[in-house]
């Protein structure tokens, strides 16, 4: 959701900027959506894929392996995009081993992905028209005729179906669209539960319906779906299993094997709807991405789907270098299957979300009565079991504190028919209620309908009507990006999203045994959008075009929103260059390199205003060109609060959408050519100078990240006066990034260390005992990713005596204080590591000891000690150390840094 969280976009890793490690082993812990598949990992070599070094390599570590006795399974071989194997070690104690080999680089351990769980959002509803109308894809093919026809496209995913007859009804027979793709997991995988993949003949999607939906607007031909581009032939990549095996998890090493597939295949476009991890560029899929880049294919990946959680949420593979990663707006508007209700004074029809599980449809032969009870705990919140039978009824239930699973169970376990949610505000989305053991519908409600039924039962019955009467609503959120779309930027200051497409509320093909058509909402539906946008560039140039130039004429004929609230546009952070526009990015008749600009940071006083030169190339063959700019300036974002506190939804200046911001609280940018205006004749290019300044009245200490766009403003000498604006956003800021703070302040409640399972802080000279009951517990919470993590155990001269279980952790994610992750653990109990692999173990010895935190600042070398935000812990006296040496001792040893786990529904 790694999780590959079905980012895979739904509300469901590149080497630049990268500073060595004098190490060979990278570890990652459970941050944010990040989740490791114990005792797998990738083995990276030293040579370049797609080498005679890299073959050599291959050939080397196997006999090196059976030479070093270590003991392993291999389970994939890489030389194409990656060099390296992904392998099952069966003896953890050989990693040590593993890692001294001659041709291993490094090791990395395997993430799983979750499908960024598309968010149901709607049973049926208008077709993509709604959104083509919006975006220039109806323009372009009504007036160029541009389908892209003769463009492959691959989709990586949980399968199409392919019998679908919006999408072709075939499979690899002549004029079928679908010609490429494979099956690599079968129904059973799941990463989690079901690590081995068995996988079946045909890449056929009849269970999940996410790469359906996600094909269908990429290609659909149909009356009720017409994709982005129809006309292009499809490559179809399956790397997920069925829902209900376990968690919907793919290993990255599938994912991978998937991407050379495509690879092989010689793709022109890739999409992957699904992100997460560590959201980093060195990660290995994003550093694969990258490769696919660098050879030719254009990447597009959604962003994820992790928006409530602020800042540095954009995951990967959608940051690796050159890879166009896509936030989500809200279609314009929402067709749903209806509720009718009839209460005592008012009639009403409201619209639903799909259900939960796409199994059991919010459809009743008769009229059902409606109750909104509260569970045994007094809660309308139905997160505990009731005291009383609600046979044939449906229970309306708040949204929130416990999952929609135990949403529905609790409600079926009292004889209820279905259950309605409603949610906080206006948007009818809903994770899955999915789940073996609830079969009863579950559909989410708007905030004011879920109200109106509350006051009609206040004096009086209510009964629902649910058939298959469908209504069209205005959507009230249209052309604003979704909630739920990830905010940047990357951890190293990166610019992301790139851009933002359609995502919300968007009508698609579904497997024909899941209904045939449903809407779904998340980046997952906003990046195969994207990617029928690069078919239909390619199209239009005959493929003579670079991966380079494609992303800058969709980036740089975006059109940026405003933010409703604020007085300026929407930080970049959210939407990137903005809603694409796939007419202006096919007529364009000149870009601008680079396409966005990440101005990284200011300090003190003197150095506010950053120097960038662009290059504009005038494409037109005839035609001179003349360029003004100007300046709009966006909303400054923040986590912090004025008090210096975390906050979670990002602080945004100006505050007031209605009252003028000071002057100097915004950004400006002017050209700074000596020579003006700006004429370029006709295929030639010109440099332009450009100088931004940062507010001036803005405090470094708030940290803020700066934001605007320049506003190109090209007028062609022709007969008809051809004009164009391309729109290039910038990102900075304020203040030193690199002295930023990775752990969370004191006056938060973290670092501390407490006895496992208190939450009471140690006091100073504590003592305690270590055995296989009592451990010692260390939690702390990252407010900024960090490229290395330390924790060790130190003696009163400070010196080092090991580190802590999970002790060395390289390129963290953040930890999301709204949903999941809100802090991590590490335990002290009773093992210490020697080496930075955590391969060497030592036993603690009585003592008094502090825990110590290192955690590297922003683009610091982590070679340098000053570069490390430093904590200490109390001081604390272990008095003895007893624990059984045995099988279930060692595997508390690995399994005890668990982090807290905070879901909100």
């Amino acid at each position: 959701m790694v999780l590959v969280t079905r980012v895979l976009g739904l509300l469901g890793l590149a080497l630049a900027h990268a500073l060595p490690l004098q190490t060979k082993s990278s570890r990652q812990s459970a941050l944010g959506a990040v989740e490791i598949q114990r005792g797998a990992y990738f083995v990276e070599f030293h040579s370049e894929p797609a080498t005679p070094a890299c073959e050599q390599e291959h050939a080397q570590f196997s006999q090196q392996a059976q030479a070093a006795g270590i003991n392993m399974h291999t389970r994939n071989s890489f030389k194409r995009l990656f060099n390296g194997v992904a392998i099952d070690l069966l003896n953890g104690r050989h990693l040590q081993r593993l890692a001294a080999l001659p041709t291993v680089k490094r090791t990395w351990p395997m993430q799983m992905r979750t499908r960024s769980a598309a968010i149901p959002s709607s049973n049926v509803s208008p077709n993509l028209m709604f959104a083509h109308e919006h975006t220039g894809v109806d323009k372009t093919y009504k007036e160029l005729g541009l389908d892209g026809t003769g463009v492959k496209v691959g989709v990586i995913d949980t399968g199409v179906d392919y019998m679908h007859p919006d999408l072709g009804g075939c499979w690899k027979t002549p004029g079928c669209p679908f010609q490429f793709g494979s099956d690599f997991v079968g129904d059973g995988y799941d990463s989690a539960t079901t690590p081995s993949p068995h996988p079946g003949p045909y890449p056929r999607d009849t269970c999940d319906g996410h790469g359906t939906h996600v094909a269908g607007i990429i290609a659909a031909k149909g009356d009720k779906v017409r994709g982005v581009a129809p006309g292009v032939t499809l490559g179809v990549y399956r790397i997920f299993g069925c829902p209900g095996n376990g968690t919907g998890q793919a290993a990255d090493d599938v994912i991978l094997k998937a991407m050379e597939a495509a690879h092989a295949d010689r793709m022109d476009v890739i999409n992957m709807s699904f992100g997460g991890g560590s959201g980093w560029s060195e990660d290995p899929l994003s550093v694969a991405a990258a490769r696919l880049v660098r050879d030719g294919i254009v990447m597009v990946a959604s962003t994820g789907n992790d928006g409530a959680n602020g800042l540095y949420t954009s995951g990967s593979p959608g940051l690796g270098v050159g890879v166009i990663n896509v936030a989500s707006f809200e279609n314009w508007m929402i067709t749903s299957l209806s509720i009718d209700l009839v209460g005592k004074y008012t009639n009403m029809s409201i619209v639903h979300s799909s259900p939960g599980d796409s199994k059991y449809r919010f459809v009743f032969e008769s009229p059902m009565p409606v109750i909104a009870p509260t569970d045994s705990t007094g809660s309308n919140e139905g997160c505990a079991s009731y005291n009383s039978r609600f046979d044939g009824q449906i229970i309306l239930i708040k949204r929130g504190n416990c999952t929609f699973v135990e949403k529905a169970a609790h409600a079926q376990d009292a004889g209820a028919a279905g259950v309605m949610v409603y949610n906080f505000d206006s948007e009818l989305m809903s994770p899955t209620s999915a789940s073996p053991n609830v079969t009863i519908p579950l559909v989410i409600i708007k905030a004011d309908d879920g109200q109106a039924i509350l006051d009609e039962l206040k004096d009086g019955s209510v009964t629902a009507s649910a058939t298959n009467h469908t209504m069209s609503v205005a959507n009230p959120l249209g052309g604003q990006v979704s909630h739920f779309s990830s905010w940047g930027p990357d951890p190293e200051l990166q610019l992301s999203p790139a851009v933002g497409a359609p995502g919300g509320n968007i009508f698609s093909t579904f497997p024909l045994a899941l209904g045939g058509y449903t809407s779904l909402s998340g980046t997952s539906m906003a990046s195969p959008y994207v990617a029928g946008m690069a078919a239909l560039i390619l199209q239009s140039r005959a493929k003579n075009i670079s991966t380079d130039e494609v992303r800058q004429l969709i980036l740089e004929s975006a059109h940026p929103v405003a933010d409703k609230n604020s007085t300026g546009l929407l930080s970049p952070l959210r939407q990137g260059s903005g809603l694409a526009d796939i007419w202006d990015a096919v007529s364009a008749l000149a870009t601008i390199e680079p396409p966005q600009l990440s101005l990284n940071y200011t300090v003190g006083s003197g150095a506010r205003d950053s120097v960038r030169t662009l290059t504009l190339h005038n494409s037109s063959p005839s035609n001179f060109l003349t360029c003004t700019m100007s300046h709009l300036a966006a909303s400054s974002v923040s986590s912090y609060m004025a008090n210096g506190s975390f906050a979670v939804t990002p602080r945004i200046w100006p505050e007031d959408a209605q009252a003028r911001a000071p002057h100097d609280t915004l950004p400006n940018a002017y050209l700074d050519n000596p020579a003006l205006p700006i004429r370029v004749a006709p295929g030639a290019s010109q440099e332009i100078s450009v100088r931004i300044a940062a507010p001036t009245g803005l405090r470094d200490s708030d940290r803020w990240f700066y934001s605007g766009y320049l506003r190109f403003n090209l007028l062609w000498d022709d007969k008809v006066g051809t004009a164009r604006s391309l729109h290039i956003p910038y990102m900075g800021y304020l203040g030193d990034y690199t002295k930023l703070d990775v752990l969370s302040a004191p006056d938060e409640g973290f670092p501390y260390i407490s006895v496992r399972g208190s939450t009471d802080a140690l006091e100073d000279d504590t003592h305690v005992a270590i055995n296989d009951t009592h451990r010692v517990a260390v939690h702390y919470r990252l407010e900024h990713p960090t490229r290395l993590l330390k924790v060790q155990l130190v003696d009163d001269t400070n010196a080092t005596k090991g580190y802590l279980p999970h002790g060395y952790l390289e390129y963290l994610g953040r930890n999301y204080q709204s949903s999941r992750g809100r802090y991590s653990n590490s335990t002290i109990n009773g093992t210490l590591y020697e080496d930075t692999d955590l391969t060497k173990k030592t036993n603690l010895e009585a003592g008094a000891y502090r825990v110590r935190i290192d955690a590297l600042r922003p683009l610091r070398d982590p070679q340098d000690p000053e570069g490390y935000q430093i904590w200490h812990s109390s001081r604390f006296i272990i008095d003895s150390v007893s624990l059984a040496r045995n099988t279930t001792a060692s595997r508390l040893e690995d399994d005890e840094d668990i982090g807290d786990e905070v879901f909100q529904p």
